[in-house]
């Protein structure tokens, strides 16, 4: 193993124990010890020595994925939370005095809420934020990172500057789209697989003081996603080109109402009837509040059920509440086969009906829809031709005589997906990853994704249980 002087070892049982699994309670690991590094250079340290050994690097956050990413299998967990500094920089330009650029620099292993807090007294926020604000930066960035506000901004790997990385060969270096794009493009959304980023910058956004958010109904599906189009429709672009839409936060709900219990070929089983929920939310300042009837004209839901405000920081942590129900009910360390996918437009209302019809009635109504704008974003984030619609199913847990069942349906969903032109977010659940389904996620891009895994990490140091 790398010298003690290098990072820190944690080497109890309890640690090993802790990190032999992630939040999809579904792939059990094994690791030998747990390393911190502090910074890049004990990083590109011990990447090095893990070439020269041939020992096996599984990089890890907060550990919330759900297939196996951040899972080592007999090999290193590479513990990112002691790479966490935060910086804010916002130059002027000395003839103007105005803000040249605005940005954040953050270690990959500070979460959102820790940046959030550093960037709120400036007046700035990154413009896209995970909705569970005690993700990592670098397990954001290493998946995509997509929230409410998506529909105007996009993913959050396309407003990422500059990353330090260290590569799967040890080589440490700055790199961005213009410098060293090759290495830029295979980390962001890259799962770990070809580098492990030590530090990322980020653009930052102004933000109005508070959020005012209106509860929307709907019966019927079409017209539901109808109204979510309109409402995240592109009409300009600003110098960061990101989607302009009257409203900044728009997050469609698909709420279950069980009727009673209907014959089936399996027996009875709960009969489930569907609305639709909407929230539309539009930042604003005291002295301009919103103007009620403009935001929701020509909108076709059936009853407004709720307006209410918050402050925009308040806002942004508004999910604390169900994680923190999740722990206190003990969901939190149940199964948790999120399926996180990204629909052509076009496709949406035949997919999201065909899930609902297959979804068992124990995966709740935890089924969101997030509009997502047509943004940049590196060359291997897989997305289906845009605009495209983001799908997922987040049940807050799946008891364990549930689980084979769960996966089965999954399984069956996943495969309507790839025949409706769908790709698969790849934080959640995956299921069996074979050489087959890379490619049919890769499409074209798979030869260049292989190419990059062999010159980036030419020893395969960089494994998980995903990629043993």
């Amino acid at each position: 193993m790398p010298d003690p002087q290098v990072a820190l070892v944690h080497s109890s049982q309890a640690v090993a124990v802790q990190v032999s699994q992630d939040f999809g309670h579904l792939v059990q690991g094994c690791s030998q010890t747990v390393l911190q590094p502090k910074d890049g250079m004990e990083l590109a340290a011990l990447l090095q020595t893990a070439n020269r050994d041939g020992i096996p690097i599984t990089v890890r956050g907060r550990g919330r994925s759900q297939s196996g990413q951040a899972v080592s299998v007999k090999g290193v967990i590479l513990e990112t939370s002691g790479l966490k500094s935060i910086q804010v920089n916002l130059a002027r330009t000395p003839s103007t005095g105005l803000q040249a650029s605005r940005t954040v620099t953050c270690g990959s292993g500070a979460t959102w809420r820790e940046v959030l807090a550093i960037c709120q007294p400036t007046g700035y926020l990154p413009y896209v934020m995970p909705l569970n604000l005690d993700l990592t930066v670098g397990g954001t960035l290493s998946a995509g990172g997509f929230s409410a506000n998506s529909h105007r901004y996009g993913t959050a790997i396309a407003h990422v500057q500059h990353l330090e990385v260290v590569t799967g060969a040890g080589e440490r270096m700055t790199c961005s789209a213009e410098s060293r794009p090759e290495v830029f493009h295979a980390v962001l959304g890259g799962l770990g697989r070809c580098g492990i980023i030590a530090s990322a910058t980020l653009a930052l956004r102004p933000f109005k003081a508070h959020v005012r958010t209106y509860y929307l109904r709907y019966e019927e599906m079409e017209p539901w996603l109808v109204d979510q189009q309109r409402l995240a429709k592109i009409s300009s672009h600003d110098s960061a080109k990101v989607a302009y839409s009257k409203v900044d936060y728009l997050e469609g709900f698909c709420a279950s109402s069980i009727q009673g219990l209907r014959k089936t070929d399996q027996g009875r089983r709960p009969f489930v009837h569907w609305q639709y929920g909407l929230q539309v939310g539009v930042e604003f300042d005291p002295s301009r509040p919103p103007q009620d009837a403009e935001i929701l004209e020509g909108l076709h839901y059936r009853q407004l059920l709720l307006t209410e405000e918050d402050e925009t920081v308040a806002y942004a942590a508004r999910y604390d509440a169900r994680f923190r129900a999740m722990r206190q009910s003990g969901a939190w360390e149940l199964a948790h086969p999120w399926f996180e996918a990204l629909l052509p437009v076009a496709k949406a209302q035949e997919f999201i009906t065909q899930a609902l019809e297959l979804l068992p009635f124990y995966f709740g109504d935890g089924h969101r829809v997030l509009m997502l704008a047509e943004t940049e974003t590196p060359e291997l984030f897989m997305r289906p031709q845009s605009p495209a619609v983001i799908f997922a199913v987040l049940p807050t847990g799946i008891p364990a005589d549930q689980v084979p069942e769960a996966l089965k349906v999954l399984a069956e969903l996943d495969k309507r997906l790839v025949q409706v032109g769908g790709k698969r977010y790849l934080s959640g659940w995956l299921g069996t990853m074979t050489p087959q389904s890379w490619q049919t996620h890769f499409g074209a891009q798979y030869p260049h994704w292989l190419e990059l895994k062999k010159n980036l990490d030419p020893n395969q140091v960089l494994r998980s249980a995903l990629f043993p």
